[in-house]
């Protein structure tokens, strides 16, 4: 997380990703997309690395290296008998904060995807609400009333995402729990993926903010059961936001 000032968050500039670096990395982004994409249908066979090589202007070697990462993603299976297959969706690792971002809104899982991330942060956002509240450090404290309340969709959406972060990974470091932190990535992912699914079905931003306010609040007053409680209130919001879009596939 940055905070440039009181006022402004900015995303990171970087996240921690599984990808690797340079074409391989461009090449696992690129038919990591088309899968999620439908564009290769599931349970299909990917196109040969000849055609692959030739569509996407790399070599064979760079070819099979993207295909072992996304082998390691859940999304491709491969086998001498019949090549690369795309699996099934039950197959994917929907931790990965790779998968979940390759997910716009054309994606044909796109709104499964928000509605189960939305139920697993109700797993664990709550808790984490609770024991931050306990072991939050001033410091912390004040950076998670300072999102909470620097909201503002006429900040800009990236400004927003930024101060939707901070609030969240904020609270995830100051659980004290290296497990519930490692959660930073996902939320990253979740929230990019929130924004681009769910925001434009959701007028009531004034409650969203005032919701994001009362569970920074029940932290800086160290209050684990208050802020355990308005997390699941505010997590509501996301549920309701989950519900209309998966009404409306």
């Amino acid at each position: 997380m940055i905070e440039r000032d009181r006022h402004f968050f900015e995303l990171p500039d970087k996240i921690l990703t599984s990808l690797p670096t340079g074409a391989v990395k461009d090449t696992v982004e690129q038919l990591g997309r088309r899968i999620v994409l439908g564009y290769y249908p599931l349970g299909n066979t990917l196109p040969k690395e000849e055609e692959l090589v030739g569509s996407l202007g790399v070599s064979r070697t760079v070819i099979r290296e993207a295909v072992k990462v996304l082998c390691g993603k859940g999304l491709v299976r491969t086998a001498r008998r019949y090549g690369s297959r795309v699996c099934q969706f039950s197959d994917w690792n929907l931790l990965d904060p790779d998968v979940i971002r390759w997910h716009t809104p054309e994606c044909p899982m796109t709104a499964r995807i928000y509605a189960e991330a939305t139920q697993l942060r109700f797993i664990f956002e709550p808790e984490a609400a609770a024991l931050a509240a306990l072991n939050a450090s001033q410091r912390q404290r004040e950076t998670i009333v300072a999102a909470a309340r620097n909201l503002h969709s006429n900040d800009g959406a990236n400004a927003m995402i930024g101060a939707d972060y901070a609030f969240h990974s904020t609270i995830l470091q100051a659980s004290g729990s290296l497990m519930l932190a490692h959660f930073q990535n996902l939320i990253h992912a979740v929230l990019v993926l929130s924004y681009a699914a769910g925001r434009n079905g959701v007028p009531e931003e004034t409650l969203s903010r005032q919701n994001h306010i009362n569970v920074a609040n029940a932290i800086y007053a160290a209050n684990a059961e208050q802020a355990r409680a308005k997390m699941r209130n505010m997590l509501m919001l996301n549920q309701a936001i989950a519900d209309r879009i998966t009404a409306d596939t």
